[in-house]
C-alpha cells in the first residue's frame, strides 16, 4: 500500500485533477515499459525465468522452493519494497547479509580477516548464503549477470507484451484508473524503476522541470529589469519599481548586514540569484499539484554545497591553503604549553563545525518546507479521509469545515515561511562566504 508521503514526494509525473487528464490505454503495450515491469504477471514471469536459470547454474533446488513466496511476502511487508523484482530482491538480501556479517565481526571477531567466514562460524547458516556463493564464483556470477540482463532486456519485455496482448479489460481499467490525473514525464535518458525511483541512466523528475522553469523565469524577469536599469532612466511603472525595490532590499536588508558593504559588491550577482531562485522554488509549493523542489534534500544539499565550495575556494585564495586551515581556528592568545594541546583539538572541532553548519543549512530549509506540506496534508486529510466519510453528515460537515479553515490559515503561514526561508538561507550563505575571507 502506498504511503501518503508519496503524494508530496518528487517523482516522474505531474499530478492534476483526475477529470482533467484521463488515461485511455487499450493494451499492455500502450503503458510505459517501467509500468509494465511492475505488473504482477510480468514479475511472476521474471521470477520463474530467474528460478529456472538459477537451477541451471547449479543452485540446489531445495534453496529455491520457497524463494518466490519469500520474495512476495517481502514485497508486501513494506510499501518501500513494492515493485522490486526478484533479481533486485536477491541482490539486496546478499548486500544486507554481507553488511550484517561485517557488523557482527567488527563487534565479536575484530581480528578476523574474512568477516563473513567469522560470521558463519558463530551463527547458523543464513538463508541467502547460497546466493552469496553464486556471486563469489566467477563462472556462476557471469551466468547470473547474463540471466539478469535477459529478464531486464527489451526482448523479454516485448515477448511478454506479445503474450499479454489480451490483458483483461478489468486489469486495463484498473491500471488506467491508477494513471488518471498523472502526466508522465518522458524519459529519453534513463529508465525508471517506478514513478519515484530510477533504475538506470538519468531520469528527469518533476522537481527538475520546476527548477528549470523557475530559473528561466528569473532570467526573463531580471533580464528585463537589467535592460531597463542599463538605460540610466528613472524607474517607471509598478513592475519596474517593485522589482528594483526587491533587489535593493535583498542587497541592503539581507546581504550587507551579513557580510559588509565591501564584500557585498563582489557577491551580489550570486546572492541575488540564490535568493530569487530559492524564493521561486519555495513558492511553487503553494501551487496545487506542483510541490516545492526545496522540500527535497538533494536540492538544498546541492545549494549548500555550492556555498561551501565558494567559501572554501575564496578562503584558500585569500589566505593560501595553510593560512586558510590556520584561520579556521581562532587565535586564543594561549601560552605555547597550553596551545600545544588545545589548538589541535579546537582546530578539529572547528573544521568539523565548518562542514556541519553547511549540512545544517541544507537540512533547515528542507525540513521547514517539507514539514509545512506534511502538516497541510495531514489537516486536509482529516476532512477527506475514509474515517471522515463514515461520519454522520452533520459531524462530517463540522470536521470538513474545520479542516478547510485550518488548511487555509496554515497556507498563509506557509507563504510566510517560503519567504522567510529564502531570506535565512541567503543571509547565512552570505555570512559563511564573508567569514571565509576574514580573520576570526
Amino acid at each position: 500500500m502506498a504511503s501518503d508521503i508519496l503524494h508530496i514526494k518528487d517523482g516522474y509525473f505531474f499530478e492534476v485533477p483526475r477529470m482533467l487528464w484521463r488515461s485511455n490505454r487499450k493494451t499492455a503495450s500502450d503503458f510505459p515499459p517501467w509500468f509494465v515491469r511492475l505488473d504482477s504477471e510480468y514479475q511472476t514471469a521474471e521470477a520463474d525465468t530467474i528460478i529456472t536459470g538459477l537451477t541451471e547454474l547449479g543452485v540446489n533446488p531445495a534453496e529455491l522452493t520457497t524463494l518466490k513466496e519469500s520474495w512476495l511476502e517481502w514485497q508486501h511487508a513494506d510499501h518501500k519494497n513494492a515493485g522490486w523484482p526478484l533479481d533486485a530482491y536477491l541482490e539486496k538480501q546478499a548486500t544486507d547479509l554481507k553488511a550484517a556479517a561485517y557488523e557482527w565481526a567488527k563487534k565479536n571477531e575484530p581480528a578476523a580477516k574474512d568477516s563473513y567466514q567469522a560470521y558463519l562460524a558463530g551463527n547458523s547458516m543464513p538463508a541467502y548464503d547460497w546466493f552469496l556463493q553464486v556471486q563469489k564464483s566467477p563462472e556462476k556470477l557471469a551466468g547470473w549477470n547474463k540471466l539478469k540482463a535477459k529478464v531486464n532486456g527489451e526482448e523479454f519485455l516485448q515477448a511478454h507484451l506479445t503474450d499479454s496482448a489480451n490483458w483483461s479489460e478489468a486489469k486495463i481499467a484498473k491500471y488506467n484508473s491508477t494513471l488518471h490525473g498523472k502526466i508522465l514525464i518522458p524519459q529519453p535518458f534513463g529508465t525508471p524503476r517506478n514513478a519515484y525511483e530510477p533504475e538506470s541512466g538519468f531520469c528527469i523528475s518533476r522537481y527538475m522541470i520546476i527548477e528549470l522553469v523557475v530559473a528561466l523565469m528569473a532570467i526573463a524577469i531580471f533580464g528585463w529589469l537589467a535592460k531597463r536599469i542599463a538605460t540610466g532612466a528613472a524607474p517607471k511603472g509598478k513592475r519596474w519599481n517593485m522589482l528594483e525595490g526587491l533587489v535593493q532590499w535583498v542587497r541592503d536588508g539581507v546581504v550587507v548586514p551579513a557580510m559588509g558593504e565591501e564584500d557585498a559588491k563582489k557577491f551580489m550577482p550570486f546572492l541575488w540569484t540564490l535568493f530569487f531562485f530559492l524564493l521561486g522554488c519555495n513558492l511553487t509549493g503553494m501551487i496545487p499539484w506542483l510541490g516545492s523542489p526545496t522540500a527535497a534534500w538533494g536540492s538544498t544539499l546541492a545549494l549548500a554545497a555550492i556555498v561551501f565550495a565558494i567559501g572554501l575556494t575564496l578562503g584558500i585564495k585569500t589566505f593560501g591553503p595553510v593560512g586558510f586551515l590556520k584561520n579556521i581556528c581562532p587565535d586564543l592568545g594561549l601560552p605555547w604549553y597550553l596551545a600545544f594541546w588545545i589548538v589541535p583539538l579546537l582546530w578539529l572541532i572547528e573544521a568539523f563545525s565548518l562542514i556541519v553548519k553547511h549540512i545544517v543549512l541544507s537540512v533547515r530549509l528542507v525540513m521547514n518546507m517539507g514539514a509545512g506540506h506534511l502538516v497541510l496534508l495531514g489537516i486536509m486529510g482529516i476532512g477527506i479521509s475514509a474515517s471522515a466519510a463514515a461520519m454522520s453528515l452533520p459531524a462530517w460537515g463540522t470536521v470538513a469545515t474545520i479542516s478547510v479553515l485550518g488548511t487555509t490559515i496554515l497556507s498563509f503561514l506557509e507563504l510566510f515561511v517560503a519567504c522567510l526561508q529564502a531570506y535565512l538561507f541567503t543571509f547565512l550563505a552570505a555570512m559563511f562566504i564573508g567569514s571565509s575571507m576574514h580573520h576570526h
